[in-house]
């Protein structure tokens, strides 16, 4: 009967997950997404996409899309405000995911394991919303005020469909940043544009979300930031 254990348990493994070609299989009930995720590329495909991930990661498109809006202000404190909001929008967040990497909590900064998004996300929609009531509260720019009201309800959005579904937070950031920075700069943000399907395509060349999870989060972002720029500039 002993002898049967060791089989027992190889036919368990797929379901908490194991590692075969560099590629890990997971089974993550509920969300629908592709049980493949590329770890780490093999392919020139796979390292474009794995590239092109990196450099459209959330906290680097937002804190980009920022800058880009504070030099096109010439605004008293507006450096001090945005700074503000990096710490506990940004930085606060970030410390505690690598804290939770290092400690093994979760699997990589990337939160590829739907279940393992909700401690980071609670975090992270805190910070949303500290950096929002210091900035209202504090008199900053309304620029910066619309980023942080409109990132906070795009944070609780996005946690609430992920408890559920693995929704893309890659490309929501991505469509709410261009469009933040399209009504900033206006058609110079056009640029901007095609780093949203690129961006989307390499989410699902990683194996990472399906098509629709990626069109869902460039919806939402469009949306969530197409209303707070509406509603800023007074409906």
């Amino acid at each position: 009967m002993n002898c049967l254990l060791p089989i027992c348990r190889f036919a368990a493994w797929p379901r908490y997950g194991v590692f075969i070609k560099k590629k890990e299989v997971t089974v993550d009930e509920g969300n629908h997404a592709t049980s493949g995720a590329i770890l780490k590329p093999t392919t020139r495909g796979e390292y474009i996409a794995y590239w092109i991930s990196k450099l459209g990661s959330p906290p680097l498109v937002a804190l980009m899309a920022l800058l880009l809006t504070v030099v096109t202000f010439t605004l008293p404190g507006i450096w001090m405000w945005a700074g503000i909001y990096v710490l506990l929008a940004m930085v606060v967040p970030l410390i505690y995911l690598i804290w939770l990497v290092r400690r093994g909590k979760v699997a990589d900064l990337d939160l590829h394991l739907r279940e393992q998004r909700q401690g980071p996300f609670i975090v992270t929609l805190a910070g949303a919303a500290a950096a929002w009531v210091v900035l209202t509260l504090g008199g900053a720019p309304q620029i910066l005020r619309l980023l942080a009201a409109a990132s906070v309800a795009q944070t609780l959005l996005v946690f609430l469909i992920t408890l559920r579904w693995k929704i893309s937070v890659h490309t929501s950031t991505a469509a709410g940043m261009t469009v933040l920075v399209w009504s900033v700069v206006g058609k110079a943000a056009a640029p901007l544009v095609i780093t949203i399907p690129l961006i989307a395509w390499s989410r699902v060349k990683l194996r990472r979300h399906t098509f629709w999870q990626t069109i869902a989060g460039m919806v939402l972002g469009c949306l969530i930031f197409l209303i707070a720029v509406w509603l800023a500039r007074g409906g």
